[in-house]
């Protein structure tokens, strides 16, 4: 029994010495990383703010141009901010946009809390908080004031982008 005993102790510490950020894993970067968002046309990717906050950009957007449907003006143009109230901002690019901002782990509630999130789709703000469902699927809510009043979207985690429409996968 001893030597069971022994013997996985010693296979677990040569796991860990094997796989070092096992052990030191932070529970606040599991939202670190690519997700896309459930509408499957775009990832955000997060990382560590300057002041550590969590933070996430958009990495891929499915289309990254208006089509006919947008109308004359705006087809096969570059998709811009153009419903951003602030009509200094609404010329600026969606790729690489910052849409989630402020975020800081709570390790009592397991989440992400007093985060803000923009929406393009409407120009809009709103306060935010994250939970990881799982390590593969992040739940992200929007609200104004309080939690009951907002909605809710479940993102999942990807290694690597899918091509947008048009292009060929990308190799590796």
């Amino acid at each position: 029994m001893k030597r069971l005993r022994r013997g996985l102790l010693g296979g677990f510490a040569a796991l860990l010495l094997a796989f070092p950020t096992l052990a030191l894993a932070d529970p606040a970067d599991g939202i670190l990383g690519s997700w896309l968002v459930e509408t499957r046309d775009a990832v955000i990717r997060f990382s560590r703010g300057a002041d550590g906050s969590y933070e996430g950009r958009i990495a891929w957007q499915l289309h990254n141009r208006y089509d006919a449907s947008d109308g004359p003006d705006w087809n096969g143009k570059i998709v811009v901010d153009r419903n951003n109230p602030d009509p200094a901002l609404r010329s600026r690019t969606l790729d690489g946009m910052l849409m989630v901002w402020g975020l800081r782990f709570n390790p009592g509630d397991q989440e992400w809390s007093n985060g803000h999130v923009y929406n393009a789709d409407d120009g809009h703000t709103y306060r935010c908080l994250v939970r990881l469902k799982d390590p593969d699927h992040l739940h992200l809510r929007g609200y104004v004031g309080i939690t009951l009043l907002g909605g809710s979207t479940v993102w999942t985690r990807v290694d690597s982008v899918p091509p947008r429409l048009g292009e060929a996968p990308p190799h590796g």
